[in-house]
């Protein structure tokens, strides 16, 4: 009664992870046994789960984790039935039936079950990575998401060490769209989504199997329009085992960048060791067992960083320098109470400060370095309980947390110790530290790079408690054939409690106009008026000694219902319905995603599959769009105070004082005590009365939460018994998609129409703030002008180990458009009075993905693998770099006959002879990895000790990355920086 009750509350969805055995019991002449017991065992921790089998001679046993087990049937009369073993993947349907003999006619029949090659029941695309393939496929910087690539619909935009998430894009949807989850437990951002990874990271020694599915996933799982990506963690068994291991690599082994080389530079210095331990094994045999890890990483990423030469001395050719110290630790227990209840609790702990993150990369000059300090926490537990052979139901709480500072210099502390358990390290967030941020100093934006100690900081806590509950109910016999119902929902609460935000300010410098002198770029120089800033910016606030708060709350809710409906042994119908809400779009109160699914399996024999779909797929808004909207409401607790030459008329605070970089390089502009003295007066004004802000955003009344329908239809076929094939197309359509519209858009002079023209119902702007001068206005819009479509062609080939080898093909070919640029939560537009303007090739597109590997055993000791990866380029948009519209942004493309004078657009033309977005094509990636493995046995109760030697990027192919696509920077169009040369990684394992 307490599942039922708790399935009516209506979290994003812990997703099932566990699988099931089901099938049906026969004679020798093909009559159903019911009353048959059938066991089953997993092989490693002796958990145990029974059923009896129906009238209809079926059974069905859920609910089982990833693993081993031994399967056993037996009746009054008839000779038992065993299967020795039977390998049970994340979230597989495994379909056993079976025929008994009567006793005396034979013995006891044992046979040997593989795994299933071929889903029969589920109409879901992805697939699942085995621990053997995690432990053989080389994985760049042994990052989780490397292995993405091998599953159809996935584009992959690896990580660039260790410790970061990287990007996937599924199904051409933003990746902010993806959920992950650990062994079933909600494991995402609550701030940016799924668009760098998990909240916590899972260090890939802590993987046994990678589930990915890319579409067409039951009513169960949401909370994402993209991919539901699930790590299932190693478990302890009833026998004492671990391992201790280390990998290293540096420059010395490495090749030298293609732009080191150019420039003839020194080799910048590189390396990163990680090291790490874990052991598991039984507290209560059969009962109770543990498993545990820690891991540090240690790196030092860096790349060379190419300057025009104008803006020298202050930025200048040089080595960008990324340094990383992380500790992450994990802890996972399995209680099996007795034969019907069930416990399991899951703990990781991450810390994880960086100094210079992207700097090896990125326009920052050395000053301008940003910092990070990150806590990453998840705990979680779940109950299983098995309530009849039947009815079943699983509840999870977790909480997830994270403490993350980010931003300039000025907002930290150094820390010397290391980031052991819950100390402090690296760096530490201090804000303002009780200074007057005027005399901080500001940030220097330049066209082609930034210099300057100052800038903006954010100190952001992430705080997610998560309730959730699911029940099964087997029916075996109705409306003509065997239904699995399951039913639940959930709540999450997600948020933000106090996040400070701080800012010193910014001067941005003049554009360069293409075919010009790149002035823009030349060191501040009082004798020059050339080099002078356009513009100053800066949020102020009330007096804090550490910065300014914001907090945020959304409250989410979820309900569900599936029914699995088998008619007779070949067809399986998926049909589901959905209902999510957040409180963050109240409005919005009719998410309703139905789900649709069959699976027709030709033969009945697994060999051959039919599978199809349709299915709605809502996506939760991250609370980043409240923590906007907040800090940028009309009446702002943090008014911004934008200063250009018509609003400083006695050039206090655009004549600025000069000073020196860190480095003792001339040329950084500094406030001069006049102009500090002018802002301090403007503040003080700002904050005495209300602070309407001149730039707020707004929120829709009518902002809907954004959602996917998604189709496919597809055939997936054993070959020869080892291996599989898979071809599917796959479909989807994105709407209620959102942006920021620029609702006080100027004319073509460059005159704004003002709030009697944007807001003339008074339904947006209050009274007292009317006579504002308002200048950007942007409004979060749910706009069918934002909607985007997807079409693909996806092929996958899998072929277990056999004859010493297995291997996997991936292949998608894409077409993917969506309207505007960046994340769904920070969309913006050229031309916001016509957004359509901007409907294009979607800024992640990669027309082709292909991907290969395998792993060969010459013989028993040594193991070859490889994986090659061959991508198209990321498309570029082309840009003027200036702001020929007047609305404050830089993002006016290119018009024929207006701005191809001097220089060509290499952009295809819309109708209006206007570039199309995203219309110049970036640079291929093709890589070749290779790992060699050699396991040396050893004595004294060691299972082996394991040499690795790894090379990633063996034939070390240039990747460029897509150059600047702003034809007013002096590095247009032109090749900067590529991706990691060819590297060797070398590594040792001990097991036992």
């Amino acid at each position: 009664m307490f599942a039922v009750c708790l399935a009516l509350i209506a979290a994003p969805a812990t997703a099932q992870q566990r699988g099931s055995i089901s099938g049906k019991v026969i004679d020798a002449g093909g009559l159903t046994l019911p009353g048959a017991t059938v066991t089953v065992v997993e092989l490693q921790t002796g958990l145990t789960r029974t059923a009896v089998t129906a009238e209809t001679g079926a059974y069905q046993i859920v609910q089982l984790d990833p693993g081993t087990y031994s399967v056993n049937i037996e009746m009054s009369g008839f000779n038992p039935y065993t299967v020795a073993s039977v390998v049970l993947t994340a979230g597989m349907e495994y379909v056993l039936n079976a025929k008994l003999a009567l006793a005396g006619v034979h013995e006891e029949l044992t046979v040997t079950a593989a795994v299933p090659l071929v889903e029969r029941t589920s109409n879901k695309i992805g697939g699942t990575l085995s621990g053997k393939e995690i432990d053989e496929i080389p994985a760049n910087f042994r990052n989780f998401t490397a292995l993405t690539q091998l599953i159809p619909g996935m584009t992959p935009n690896p990580a660039q060490s260790s410790f970061e998430g990287g990007q996937v894009v599924a199904n051409g949807s933003p990746a902010i769209s993806n959920l992950y989850l650990l062994d079933g437990q909600y494991n995402n951002d609550d701030r940016l989504g799924g668009s760098q990874g998990s909240q916590v990271r899972v260090v890939l020694d802590n993987i046994s199997e990678y589930q990915v599915l890319s579409n067409q996933y039951s009513s169960e799982y949401g909370g994402g329009a993209g991919a539901i990506i699930n790590m299932v963690t190693v478990s302890g068994t009833n026998k004492v085992s671990g391992r201790a291991y280390t990998y290293y690599r540096d420059d010395q082994f490495n090749a030298t960048n293609y732009f080191v080389e150019k420039n003839n530079a020194a080799k910048p210095k590189e390396h990163t060791s990680q090291t790490g331990f874990a052991i598991g094994g039984p507290i209560v045999k059969d009962k109770v067992h543990f498993y545990g890890t820690i891991e540090r990483d240690k790196e030092l990423n860096a790349g060379l960083k190419i300057f025009p030469p104008a803006a020298a001395p202050l930025a200048v050719t040089q080595e960008g320098a990324f340094e990383v110290l992380v500790h992450n630790y994990f802890g996972r227990s399995d209680v099996q109470v007795n034969d019907k209840n069930f416990l399991s609790f899951r703990w990781i702990l991450e810390v994880a400060p960086t100094k210079g993150e992207n700097f090896n990369t990125n326009t920052a000059a050395p000053d301008a370095r940003s910092w990070e300090s990150d806590w990453d926490q998840l705990f979680g537990a779940t109950f299983t309980s098995v309530m009849t052979d039947r009815a079943s139901n699983v509840v999870r709480v977790s909480r997830v947390s994270e403490q993350l500072g980010t931003g300039v210099q000025s907002n930290f502390s150094v820390v010397d110790s290391e980031p052991w358990l819950l100390g402090q390290a690296g760096v530490k967030w201090t804000g303002f530290n009780g200074r007057d941020p005027f005399t901080i100093g500001p940030q220097n934006v330049h066209p082609d790079y930034i210099t300057g100690l100052g800038g903006t900081g954010l100190n952001t806590p992430m705080r997610t408690y998560i309730l959730d509950d699911t029940f099964n109910y087997f029916v075996p016999k109705l409306w003509g054939g065997e239904h699995t119902f399951k039913f639940g929902g959930g709540y999450s609460k997600n948020g933000s409690p106090t996040r400070y935000q701080t800012d010193t300010g910014t001067f941005t410098f003049r554009k360069n106009a293409a075919g010009t002198n790149a002035n823009g770029d030349l060191p501040f120089d009082p004798a020059n008026p050339l080099s002078y800033p356009v513009q100053f910016d800066i949020a102020v606030g009330p007096s804090d000694p550490t910065g300014w708060v914001l907090a945020s709350r959304d409250d989410r809710v979820y309900t569900f219902f599936e029914d699995k409906w088998r008619v007779g042994g070949k067809l399986t119908y998926n049909l589901g319905i959905r209902y999510d809400h957040q409180t963050q779009t109240p409005a919005d109160k009719s998410n309703f995603a139905p789900r649709v699914g069959f699976v027709w399996d030709i033969t009945g024999e697994g060999l051959t599959v039919v599978r199809g779909g349709w299915g709605r797929f809502y996506s939760y808004t991250p609370i980043s769009v409240d923590l906007a909207l907040q800090g940028g409401a009309i009446r702002t607790p943090f008014p911004t105070i934008s200063v250009t030459a018509s609003n400083d008329p006695g050039c206090l605070i655009l004549c600025p004082s000069v000073t020196t970089d860190t480095a003792g390089n001339k040329g950084v502009a500094i406030l001069s005590p006049a102009g500090i003295a002018e802002l301090q007066r403007r503040r003080a004004s700002l904050l005495s009365g209300a602070t309407f802000s001149t730039e707020p955003r707004l929120d829709d009344p009518n902002r809907k939460m954004m959602y996917q329908d998604s189709w496919s239809l597809g055939l997936s076929r054993e070959l020869g018994g080892n291996a599989a094939m898979t071809l599917d197309y796959v479909g989807n359509i994105s709407r209620n998609q959102f942006g920021l519209i620029d609702i006080n858009e100027p004319n073509g002079a460059g005159v704004r129409p003002g709030v009697a023209v944007f807001d003339p119902t008074a339904a947006l702007i209050p009274a007292d703030a009317r006579s504002t001068n308002f200048a950007r206005v942007l409004q979060y819009q749910t706009n069918p002008a934002f909607d985007g479509d997807y079409q693909s062609l996806q092929f996958g080939v899998i072929r277990r180990m056999a004859n010493r080898w297995s291997g996997r093909l991936a292949y998608t070919l894409q077409r993917s458009h969506y309207t505007g640029l960046g994340a769904p939560d920070a969309r913006r537009v050229w031309l916001d009075n016509t957004p359509g303007v901007d409907y294009g090739l979607f800024q992640s597109n990669r027309t082709h993905v292909l991907a290969l590997s395998g792993s060969v055993n010459p013989y028993k000791a040594l193991t070859i693998a490889t994986v090659v990866s061959a991508i198209s380029g990321l498309p570029i948009n082309e840009t003027t770099g200036q702001d020929g519209n007047k609305d404050k942004d830089t993002n006016d493309r290119p018009i024929k006959g207006i701005d191809d004078l001097t220089l060509p657009i290499l952009s295809a033309l819309d109708s209006q002879g206007r570039a199309v977005i995203n219309g110049m094509q970036g640079p291929k990636s093709v890589g070749i990895d290779v790992s060699f493995r050699y396991q040396i046995p050893v004595p004294m109760g060691l299972k082996s000790l394991d040499l690795f030697y790894d090379v990633f990027n063996i034939t070390n192919n240039v990747n460029y990355t897509p150059p600047t696509g702003n034809r007013g920077s002096a590095l247009y169009n032109v090749f900067t920086a590529a991706g990691f040369p060819r590297q060797m990684q070398f590594g040792a394992r001990v097991r036992f």
